[in-house]
């Protein structure tokens, strides 16, 4: 009967420390189902407009949990390679494939793009090495933006200002992005260190008089969101941007 006894109760504690088990295994697989990780190696060529010369120093390159990212520009057709990158990145991005639904910043999204943008859009956006941007589309002209470009101060911050208008619309955004003076982008942060239109550009806009205008960039409110912290280096016209995001919900 003793031996019975000691059968049963032996039954009972294998079963539940297995159920224990079970319970801390589905736990553990929700926390690291719950929360996506980004992780960005960019580079750009800045103040270049041949296609050879970008499709050899720029490129986007996304590793996460919503799909993978091996992207630059075809040197020949000057298309994005794969085709549709920004739809890629979109997964990132935004919630529901909605750019209202933003879950970083809509500047800094923007600017990856660069990694497999073709000479074009560095002119459109201000990228070129001009300081202007202005957008020309079926023989209409959007207004003139002065002050894009990249620049690295003495105290470490680097500074980025373009702009960007989409499809066959020439009214664009304007935005700003700012480090600290370790070349770091906060992301997530809510801080002014990036900042954009509030709305479409319809006048001539000078980043060094109108900057004042912008209003903060960050994630939607109530949306899930990236945040963590991206390394940039700028060194002989070159932008280089890497580092991990975790997703915040």
């Amino acid at each position: 009967m003793k031996q019975i006894l000691s059968i049963i109760i032996l039954s009972i504690l294998f079963i539940a420390c297995g159920n224990q088990k079970t319970e801390n295994a589905a736990a553990s697989d929700t926390n690291a189902a719950g929360n996506g990780t980004l992780t960005i190696d960019f580079q750009a060529i800045i103040g270049d407009t041949n296609n050879s010369v970008i499709s050899s120093n720029s490129y986007l390159k996304v590793t996460g949990t919503y799909g993978d990212i091996d992207g630059k520009i075809d040197a020949t057709t000057a298309a994005s390679v794969p085709t549709r990158t920004p739809d890629l990145l979109n997964k990132y991005r935004s919630t529901d494939n909605n750019v209202l639904n933003n879950r970083m910043e809509v500047s800094m999204g923007q600017f990856l793009l660069f990694g497999t943008a073709n000479a074009a859009r560095y002119i459109d956006d201000g990228m070129s090495g001009s300081g202007i941007a202005q957008r020309t589309v079926e023989g209409k002209t959007g207004p003139k933006v002065t002050g894009t470009g990249i620049t690295k101060g003495d105290d470490g911050v680097i500074t980025i200002r373009f702009v960007h208008a989409g499809g066959k619309t020439v009214d664009p955004y304007v935005f700003e992005m700012k480090s600290d003076a370790n070349g770091i982008f906060k992301i997530g942060g809510g801080t002014e260190n990036f900042k954009r239109s509030e709305a479409v550009v319809t006048n001539d806009f000078d980043f060094n008089t109108d900057a004042a205008s912008l209003i903060v960039d960050k994630a939607k409110e109530g949306a899930p969101y990236w945040k963590g912290d991206l390394q940039a280096t700028f060194e002989n016209n070159i932008i280089k941007i890497t580092g991990t995001l975790t997703e915040t919900k």
